[in-house]
């Protein structure tokens, strides 16, 4: 079993919800944390969690996104579900209809990461399609696709509607849909032939 101190937490934020940011840090159970801030360094937007995680010095690293509230005992729980030896373990982050995408983890809601991986899911990518602004809004998708194995746990968190449902969110762009299912589906293409 893994303890909370072999995990750093690796956050993304856009810069523009300081009171989120700050209300999240105030709940981690994590000693460790670093912020990739997309509007103070190269705005990688959400592969920014990727780029934070190169500055981790943990085994492990705690992924949630800036809307949400994860509870520290949601988080407790996460690090005792995870084993030294698993990829991925991710709270449920698909909602009741996961449009097809539930082969793949989700990291919003909170997931606990071996700290190597989504390097590896990236590097493995990037033999193929480029590490482009594409890619960094669906990092995610990309990544979760491409982890060899990982586990989905259903516990609590709560999404602040007033920042998600916000018009400049990422999913609330017409065009997110179509990219979203571009990448993931190269990913896949990669996931499948090996």
């Amino acid at each position: 079993m893994i303890s909370r101190h072999d995990v750093t937490a690796c956050l993304v934020t856009r810069g523009d919800q300081p009171e989120a940011m700050a209300k999240i840090r105030h709940s981690l159970i994590f000693g460790k944390v670093v912020v990739w801030d997309n509007s103070e360094r190269d705005d990688h937007k959400c592969a920014g969690r990727y780029y934070a995680l190169l500055d981790a010095d943990t085994p492990f690293v705690y992924f949630q996104d800036d809307d949400v509230m994860v509870p520290p005992a949601t988080q407790i729980a996460l690090v005792q579900a995870h084993s030294e030896g698993d990829v991925c373990t991710a709270n449920w982050g698909h909602g009741a209809t996961p449009a097809g995408y539930d082969d793949l983890p989700l990291v919003c809601g909170g997931a606990i990461v071996d700290t190597l991986e989504p390097w590896r899911a990236i590097d493995r990518y990037a033999e193929h399609w480029p590490l482009d602004s594409d890619f960094d809004y669906e990092a995610d998708f990309v990544v979760g696709a491409l982890y060899p194995t990982f586990t989905h746990v259903r516990l609590p968190f709560h999404i602040d509607l007033s920042i998600a449902q916000h018009p400049s969110r990422l999913c609330n762009q017409p065009w997110q849909r179509e990219l979203k299912y571009t990448l993931t589906q190269r990913a896949r293409a990669i996931r499948d032939a090996a």
